[in-house]
């Protein structure tokens, strides 16, 4: 009972912490360049489902796509429930405000449970001006932490 309680207990609680932490945090790769310089191709990421909260405007989240649902896919949330998304000239605008260039959008407003997300790199970006909303269900999870990246070395928080 001692070598038990010696070796095997602190094992066995290791354990049970190892599998809880798995189940609330998870590690993903990012295999394209639509969020540089955020990330980096290559860039290993920590995602945290959300839990008690929704995803807030200036998010970079983990969501399975609309288009290919075995596919992951990572983007910043532009405009959230109720905002008006449209474009002038080239130029994106929420709620009538400056929001970066980002082409033609069509003017909408976003629906409940819906978000509109563009990558950083939004001259190379599948998103939300091709397929339209994000439906909150497709959301895994809102990125970190860059774990490790060829170019920015390791743990760095996503902002």
């Amino acid at each position: 009972m001692t070598t038990f309680r010696l070796v095997g207990q602190p094992l066995l609680i290791a354990m049970v912490l190892a599998l809880g932490v798995r189940s609330a945090v998870r590690l993903y790769a990012i295999p394209s360049s639509s969020m540089e310089p955020t990330l980096r191709a290559g860039d290993y990421i920590l995602a945290t489902p959300y839990l008690h909260a929704e995803p807030q405007r200036g998010d970079v989240v983990v969501f399975r796509s609309p288009v290919v649902r075995d596919q992951l896919l990572v983007k910043r949330v532009i405009a959230v429930p109720g905002d008006l998304v449209e474009s002038r000239e080239g130029h994106l605008l929420v709620g009538g405000r400056p929001a970066g260039d980002a082409g033609a959008v069509v003017s909408q407003i976003i629906p409940a449970d819906c978000y509109f997300v563009l990558g950083d790199n939004r001259a190379n970006s599948f998103d939300s001006r091709q397929w339209g909303v994000l439906s909150r269900n497709l959301v895994v999870g809102r990125a970190r932490l860059v774990l490790w990246s060829s170019v920015h070395g390791i743990f760095r928080p996503i902002q």
